[in-house]
């Protein structure tokens, strides 16, 4: 009986020991759906619940979802592939690659995920949502207004992306270190064609414009950077024209610059139109 219980325990010892040597050794960890595909989630993260995934498949869209999300599923797939083309339109540009939604029934269960790399606040900011590389990670908050929003930053954010720093992922890293875009006229672009102008948006940029919180602008991070940005992209739409802001968008990217990318379409300095920014929104609040 000693001599089995000891075989036992060192059995035990061994299966413990492996363990620990998988998981100093191992550098991520994948999710796995089980058709067979993988998706890369990035850092480690404990995995409190296994999701069985399936997909639908169609020419440049896949949307992943498990059990009872088919309804959401369909619903993502019908609405990106509407948006998709009159996003497009508006930025003069066309998405090459696949877009993978990845879609959570709950914001619980996408925490609860191997996604590893999430904060609150990056689901609660306006215009933000999660990807990596082509994957849009998508959750149902029982509002499918804030859902579709979600899709509509997804696809947006791929596109111009794409713009500023290429389709492939090269491309991007090598163009990442030329172009140091500021937080708002990114996520501010990505707000902007996402979001319709509400009466939310109205009472946080008031409170921000007569706080002065928005001062400082290419240092704005966060919150203040999505609602600081898509004003000023909205202001820009009144009195430019909106189609003037893809083409702010291309000349940004050939030119390396913010500064000139305004300069060249607009005809004046940055740093006038941020003084008729301010000017604009005063006058109205």
């Amino acid at each position: 009986m000693v001599l089995a219980m000891n075989k036992i325990h060192n059995h035990t010892f061994r299966v413990i020991l492996l363990g620990l040597l998988l998981w100093i050794l191992m550098p991520e960890v994948k999710a796995q759906f089980y058709n067979g595909s993988q998706l890369t989630f990035g850092k480690n993260r404990v995995q409190y619940s296994d999701f069985l995934w399936t997909y639908f498949r169609f020419n440049n869209i896949d949307v992943y979802y498990y059990l009872n999300g088919k309804e959401l599923a369909l619903h993502t797939a019908e609405y990106a592939r509407q948006f998709l083309p009159e996003i497009e339109k508006k930025l003069e540009t066309n998405l090459d690659k696949k877009i993978q939604f990845i879609v959570y029934n709950t914001y619980g269960d996408l925490r609860q995920s191997n996604l590893g790399l999430l904060s609150q606040s990056q689901y609660n900011t306006g215009g933000i949502t999660h990807i990596i590389g082509s994957k849009v990670f998508l959750y149902f908050d029982g509002d499918m207004n804030h859902f579709d929003r979600q899709i509509r930053a997804g696809i947006t954010r791929l596109l111009i992306d794409g713009i500023i720093y290429g389709e492939s992922i090269g491309s991007q890293v090598k163009n990442s270190t030329l172009i140091n875009l500021p937080s708002w006229y990114s996520d501010g672009l990505v707000s902007y064609y996402s979001r319709n102008w509400d009466t939310e948006l109205d009472n946080i940029l008031k409170d921000g414009i007569l706080s002065g919180r928005y001062r400082k602008f290419n240092h704005l991070t966060g919150a203040d950077a999505v609602y600081a940005g898509h004003s000023i992209w909205r202001f820009v739409a009144e009195k430019y024209g909106a189609g003037n802001i893809a083409n702010i968008i291309y000349m940004t990217r050939v030119n390396r610059s913010v500064e000139s990318g305004f300069l060249y379409v607009l005809g004046v300095s940055f740093k006038t139109i941020m003084k008729e920014w301010e000017a604009w929104y005063k006058s109205i609040y």
